[in-house]
């Protein structure tokens, strides 16, 4: 159990740092018309892997408070 929210945490974490990169990677290389597309493409990546982080975490303490 302890490694699949671990797993889950990591999982969150690396879309995170992708979308982060995504937005970095677009300000240095991609000066153009999908500016928008592109910082819509990173953030949601790193909303995604928020909600995820949030998720597993939640989980987390809801299970080790439920388990005795």
């Amino acid at each position: 159990m302890r490694s699949t929210i671990l797993t889950r945490i990591i999982n969150s974490a690396i879309w995170i740092v992708s979308g982060i990169v995504v937005i970095i990677v677009r300000v240095f290389v991609a000066q153009g018309g999908s500016v928008l597309l592109w910082e819509t493409i990173g953030g949601g990546m790193i909303a995604y892997g928020a909600l995820r982080l949030v998720w597993a975490l939640f989980r987390t303490s809801s299970t080790s408070a439920t388990s005795i």
